[in-house]
């Protein structure tokens, strides 16, 4: 677009063009279309830093160097915006968990607290083995398998020595009764002297049967000791055996007793380590859960921003352009006398484009969403959708989030 040559004292569209342009090249200039002192010194510090003829005058170099910088700003902002909208969503990444997730890893004193119970397993007593098995077994047997008693005089050394002893004495007995029998009869025999000869020698036998029926009772005795004997024998042996099995007992007792205790140990530190595992497993998830609203909340506000951004550059694209075609417009109407025709019209266009945004609001009612009711109204700062539902005291307030947004809507919009 072609503006004219301007300079001090000089009015109208191309002096407002030529004030914006030096607004956005960070002068603050009142845009009234007429160039005074403080245009005039501002068009000579822009011509000094952009190496231009500094004269005051505005020509076809200094325009073109101001529209230039205005296209270059445009791009700038463009890409200010994608920058912003780069470094905003890193933002919003920042607040999402990104720790791992807690693994469960077994402590050093679990660890060791199974390794006492597995040689506590492995070093289990072996069966009870009796040292007088074999003992008891074997004079078990000799009693129940014992003879009857049985006794045989002629068997009876002893007796046999008794009665040769007797028989002996028996025989003197008989002579020498004989002898005084027969001294009494004048040195002869006779039948009253071998009659008493054979009762002292029968006496003598009779002696003997009753020595035979001693020592038949002290065979017998003899017997019944040793039966007591080997009777009180394996008593004595099972009693040795009981007690040693009372010690393996007591034994078998306390080796059980460590094991429970070792197992309730390692039972108690487990569980309460994989408690303390499930908590912090908990707290991960709250952490994330939490982190992930706040992600989805900075994800609408970055949004917005950006829509924002591209909106406000779109918005000057566009003044931009109306502001050349309205001085292109202006210049026309100047040359062909046409300029209050162009007012008219200009204001006529004005008026319709407000009647039809107010059209729209009227049909469309209050926003439904927060980023509706941010790009509808232009502001970011109410509450998102996740934020009103963690608050108690919002829900109580307004009861529903769309509740909400016309309450907003209505206080944003009354003016």
């Amino acid at each position: 677009m072609a503006y004219s040559t301007i300079s001090y004292g000089s009015s109208g569209s191309d002096v407002k063009a030529l004030q914006k342009y030096l607004n956005n090249n960070g002068y603050s200039l009142d845009i009234d279309g007429q160039f005074g002192s403080k245009t005039q010194a501002a068009v000579k510090d822009y011509q000094k830093k952009n190496g231009l003829t500094v004269d005051g005058i505005v020509g076809k170099n200094t325009w073109g160097s101001l529209t230039a910088k205005s296209s270059s700003s445009a791009s700038a902002s463009s890409s200010k915006s994608s920058t912003a909208s780069s470094t905003a969503s890193v933002s919003a990444s920042s607040l999402l968990t990104t720790t791992q997730r807690p693994e469960y890893e077994k402590s050093k004193a679990v660890i060791s607290a199974e390794n006492d119970l597995e040689n506590w397993e492995n070093n289990k007593p072996s069966q009870y083995e009796s040292k007088y098995s074999e003992q008891i077994e074997a004079l078990l047997n000799d009693i129940l398998n014992r003879e009857e008693f049985s006794y045989s005089l002629n068997a009876d050394p002893l007796y046999q020595q008794y009665r040769e002893q007797y028989a002996e004495n028996g025989k003197k007995a008989m002579m020498d009764t004989v002898g005084q029998a027969s001294a009494l009869t004048g040195g002869y025999a006779n039948s009253y002297a071998v009659t008493a000869g054979n009762q002292a020698y029968d006496e003598y036998l009779t002696q003997l049967n009753f020595i035979a029926l001693d020592l038949r009772d002290r065979a017998y005795e003899q017997y019944a000791d040793k039966g007591e004997k080997m009777i009180e024998d394996i008593t004595l042996l099972r009693s040795l055996d009981g007690d040693d099995y009372e010690k393996y007992l007591g034994e078998l007792e306390s080796y059980y007793a460590d094991g429970e205790y070792l197992l309730e140990k390692l039972t108690s530190m487990s569980d309460a380590e994989f408690d303390a595992f499930l908590a912090e497993v908990d707290a991960w998830e709250s952490d994330r859960d939490y982190g992930f609203e706040r992600y989805q909340d900075q994800l609408d506000r970055e949004e917005f921003q950006q829509e924002m951004a591209f909106k406000e550059a779109e918005a000057e694209r566009e003044q931009a352009n109306a502001d050349r075609e309205y001085a292109l417009a202006v210049q026309k109407a100047a040359s062909s006398g046409s300029s209050s025709s162009s007012s008219s019209s200009s204001g006529s266009s004005k008026s319709s484009s407000t009647s039809t945004l107010a059209k729209k609001d009227s049909v469309l009612g209050a926003p439904k969403t927060y980023k509706e009711f941010c790009s509808r109204v232009g502001v970011s700062s109410i509450m998102t959708e996740h934020e009103f539902y963690r608050s108690t005291a919002a829900q109580k307030y307004y009861g529903t989030y769309l509740d909400y947004l016309e309450k907003m809507y209505d206080r944003y919009t009354e003016d």
